[in-house]
């Protein structure tokens, strides 16, 4: 299911440019709203902040946009938020296909990511697995070697209930032969948690974006000891999973923007145009460097069939490694 997840999202990121012809011409005529469903210095508000500095000071619109956190149950209460502003062009909401997937399964929402409004896929995160500084782990095999010797003790903290980086540990467990259900796993809303957790002593293994821990990692309070992706990001001397055989435990999720449901197809192109014009800025290439994040552009409702898709990917990914219901 994991290998699936991440040829999905390979072959997802080669579409082109839009073609928005038909989009609404004088869109937006009045303020925007992005709404972050997780804490503030998340991957989740660091985009619905991104987006909005990027389409203001590189003058996409002229109007304001106003930036609000929904924290809590792996999104779900700011999904529940956004489908209640059925209709409304104006409230956007940022967010993860595979994280709020995952979060609207394990928190048995009433509400799923695909009765949105898809506007585009933007962004590939790189995750990091971290220890503090002082930790006795060195390298992940030494983590995954306690780890078979004593699950419960060798905590982890990491995003969400059923995101990305849940699934990676228990996938991760499952590579070495231990029950995902005897892990120690603690999720949190993002931001400043992951953090906190590990420089407390709470929990003994971190998994991040790597945008919310580089600091720490600069600062010498965190030690990184592996990374997503093809190779590690600058100024980051770490293997990554695939090098050390555990490329297949990864997940990738796209970072992206929704709408409300109840658009029709001129106003969905007309958000979609808005978002198209800002990607090209100088401002948001800006944003791509300073967050670690990989371009990426998948827009409309190719956004909405790839969110169909890991809809189905995600639940049969959560039972396999024995986090779904």
């Amino acid at each position: 299911m994991v290998v699936a997840l991440v040829a999905t999202v390979s072959s997802a990121c080669t579409i082109g440019s839009l073609d928005d012809s038909g989009a609404v011409a004088d869109y937006p005529s009045r303020g925007l709203s992005i709404l972050a469903p997780g804490s503030v210095g998340g991957g989740w508000d660091s985009r619905a902040r991104g987006i909005g500095s990027a389409l203001t000071s590189c003058k996409i619109i002229d109007e304001d946009v106003t930036v609000t956190n929904a924290p809590g149950a792996g999104g779900t209460i700011g999904l529940a938020r956004m489908a209640g502003r059925k209709g409304d062009p104006y409230q956007l909401m940022t967010m993860d296909t595979v994280t709020m997937i995952g979060g609207a399964i394990q928190n048995h929402s009433p509400v799923k990511l695909s009765e949105l409004t898809p506007v585009a896929g933007l962004t590939v995160s790189t995750s990091a697995i971290v220890v503090p500084a002082r930790s006795p782990f060195h390298d992940l095999r030494s983590v995954l070697a306690a780890m078979r010797k004593d699950p419960k003790r060798t905590s982890w903290v990491g995003g969400s209930l059923g995101g990305p980086d849940h699934i990676t540990v228990a996938a991760l467990a499952k590579a070495e032969g231990i029950s995902a259900r005897k892990i120690t796993y603690v999720p949190t809303g993002g931001g400043g948690e992951v953090l906190n957790l590990l420089l407390s002593g709470a929990s003994k293994v971190g998994i991040s974006t790597l945008t919310e821990v580089r600091p720490q990692i600069e600062a010498g309070k965190l030690r990184v000891l592996a990374v997503s992706g093809d190779k590690a990001p600058e100024g980051i001397d770490a293997p990554t999973l695939g090098a050390l055989g555990y490329g297949d435990e990864s997940v990738v999720s796209i970072g992206g923007v929704m709408a409300p449901p109840g658009l029709n197809d001129d106003e969905q192109r007309a958000i979609v145009r808005v978002v198209d014009r800002m990607r090209l800025t100088s401002c948001w290439k800006r944003a791509l460097r300073q967050n670690d994040w990989k371009d990426v552009w998948v827009p409309g409702k190719k956004y909405g069939a790839l969110i169909d898709q890991q809809q189905r990917q995600v639940g049969q990914a959560l039972t396999s490694v024995g986090l779904g219901s």
